[in-house]
């Protein structure tokens, strides 16, 4: 954007205010438009990658802005999903491929492996707990708990490399 001023005529001052209150409007809406798009591809980026579905968890998977500020949600039980749970969950064994990827966002979240009351360690030493395989209670499985399976942390990597290309697309007009 240029914009020429005539010093000696006081109106092309004037023309030239306006067109940058113009300008500045139209970053405003550009930007806004960012954060949507953004926002819209997090919830159908988080939507397909989530690895269990049963529904409820794609579902639970919710895009909105607020204040120019883009957030995806992903609620019901897709923390346990992106964490994993258990000895399996927190394995920090990095090789094994169970632990999530970002012990910052561990932190961040609060996450604990291995902190409820019903685990227990077996006779022959593995840690887990039984949950109930049918409404009526009556068979019990034994579980050591499950890996982590990052999809939030994917989509928000895949978020980042994406922010470019649509900065570029948003703003070109």
């Amino acid at each position: 954007m240029k914009i020429r001023i005539n010093p000696l005529d006081p109106n092309s001052i004037d023309e030239a205010i306006a067109e940058i209150e113009k300008y500045e409007k139209q970053l405003e809406q550009k930007a806004k438009a960012l954060v949507e798009a953004l926002t819209d591809l997090g919830v159908k980026t988080a939507q397909a990658k989530v690895p269990v579905r049963t529904g409820q968890a794609q579902a639970s998977i919710v895009g909105y802005v607020f204040d120019n500020h883009g957030f995806v949600k992903a609620g019901g039980y897709c923390a346990f999903i992106e964490f994993g749970t258990g000895a399996r969950g927190g394995n920090f064994s990095v090789a094994s491929g169970d632990i999530h990827p970002s012990k910052e966002w561990i932190a961040l979240m609060g996450w604990v492996y291995g902190s409820g009351g019903t685990i227990f360690t077996t006779k022959d030493g593995r840690t887990g707990w039984y949950y109930p395989v049918d409404e009526a209670r009556t068979q019990w499985r034994f579980t050591e708990g499950m890996p982590s399976r990052p999809f939030m942390f994917e989509t928000a990597k895949i978020l980042k490399e994406e922010v470019p290309k649509l900065a570029k697309e948003v703003f070109k007009t």
